[in-house]
């Protein structure tokens, strides 16, 4: 392991937004405004976000990196996502 890796997993334990991708940050900020719009009072932590893939790609997010930028928070333990009567879910860490 190179130094420079090294210190990246050593930061990306205090912090586990070091090291994503710039595409995955941007997808984490919009997520950040729909959970402060959208946050369920039944649901502790989740919220929904209508017209998701609408509203990124008016920031230039394609399809494609809203889903890859899903994949990339996921694996950092920074999102999870559920789906219930056809109405996704999401919980950032």
């Amino acid at each position: 392991m190179s130094l420079t890796q090294a210190m990246l997993s050593c930061y990306s334990a205090i912090n586990p937004l070091v090291g994503l991708s710039s595409t995955a940050l941007r997808l984490y900020g919009a997520l950040e405004v729909f959970r402060d719009t959208y946050q369920s009072p039944m649901k502790d932590g989740w919220f929904r976000a209508p017209q998701l893939d609408k509203r990124l790609q008016q920031i230039s997010l394609s399809k494609w990196e809203i889903e890859k930028g899903f994949t990339e928070l996921i694996d950092a333990g920074l999102l999870q996502i559920r789906t219930e009567r056809k109405t996704r879910w999401f919980q950032l860490k």
